[in-house]
């Protein structure tokens, strides 16, 4: 069963109990705060309402062409074209409020998520779907009945998507459309340059006007407006891009200015390389990604390394000759 299977259920429940003889202003509070909770449930209600309504006024219209009953007066009513043309118009109204208000079908409600600087967040999606946002990232989701679609707008993500092959997956990242085929990856936006690692299935990546390049299982790949470089990873270095999942870095062997570089994305303490010697020095092994106090006393103990403190820095050199 779907999350829009589910929704109608709800609805038709929550219409067959409201029709019942006993309504009491708990459950209509409870419908209240149930429609409230997403425009998905205000249309599923809005659509079944109408169609239930309509089947009463139809019956109603039958009942009065009949000769040999009597209508009553709602009956008779409706029986007059002036009035079946109200009850029409009415119904037009209705159907341009529902796709011009709140009830908009093709603007479905879209949520937003964001995590501050050093923080993780968990997203779980109505279609089943899960992200996991990493460090000072922001992104916009919408799942509807025919499609799902996410806005990368800063930062990382990491997306385990369920399999829906009637309605596909996008991920939008400036001018860069990441359409999943069935996969866990992961996706880093840095301005216009977009970074993206698959740890399972295959996702297809396109720019604007330019050919659309499928990424494979342990495939990475850097993209900008223009161009796509696509490469293979072992699953360990896979592993190691994706150690921010666990709160961890883990470096093989990069020089320190690029491991500052990562450790600065987790802490709004910035470490500062102060001179090109330290900066080439080469870094390799696990780190806690929050705990850069802690990498800065290694930096001392293991290499003997200068470590200033200066409000929000830490100034890195080598030692003095």
């Amino acid at each position: 069963m779907t999350a829009n299977d589910v929704i109608e259920r709800q609805a038709a429940d929550w219409l067959a109990r409201k029709d019942g003889d006993r309504w009491t202003p708990e459950q209509q509070q409870a419908l209240d705060d149930w429609l409230a909770a997403s425009t998905l449930h205000r249309v599923a209600y809005l659509r079944l309402d109408s169609a239930w309504k309509r089947a009463d006024r139809l019956r109603a219209l039958q009942a009065a062409e009949r000769p040999q009953a009597t209508p009553r007066a709602p009956a008779a009513l409706l029986a007059r074209p002036w009035a079946r043309r109200a009850l029409g118009g009415l119904a037009l109204a209705l159907m341009a409020w529902v796709l011009a208000g709140d009830f908009n079908l093709g603007k479905p409600d879209t949520e937003r998520y964001a995590t501050a600087v050093g923080k993780r967040e968990a997203v779980a999606l109505a279609d089943g779907s899960r992200l996991t946002l990493n460090t000072a990232t922001r992104v916009r989701t919408a799942v509807t009945a025919q499609e799902r679609r996410v806005w990368l707008d800063q930062g990382e993500a990491f997306f385990d998507v369920a399999h829906d092959a009637s309605r596909p997956f996008v991920v939008i990242v400036g001018t860069q459309r990441v359409t999943v085929l069935g996969t866990k990856f992961s996706l880093r936006r840095d301005g216009e340059r977009l970074q993206v690692a698959v740890l399972e299935g295959r996702v297809k990546v396109q720019s604007d006007g330019a050919q659309a390049t499928v990424l494979t299982r342990e495939d990475a790949a850097v993209a900008d407006a223009r161009n796509l470089l696509v490469t293979k990873k072992t699953p360990q270095q896979l592993q190691a891009s994706l150690s921010w999942l666990q709160g961890k870095l883990i470096f093989d062997q990069i020089s320190l200015a690029e491991a500052a570089q990562q450790f600065n994305r987790y802490s709004h303490r910035q470490l500062v390389i102060a001179d090109p010697a330290a900066a080439q020095i080469r870094i390799g092994g696990s780190f806690d990604a929050g705990n850069v106090e802690a990498f800065a006393r290694l930096l001392h103990v293991g290499f003997g390394l200068e470590v200033q403190q200066q409000g929000d820095e830490i100034r890195i050199s080598s030692p003095a000759s």
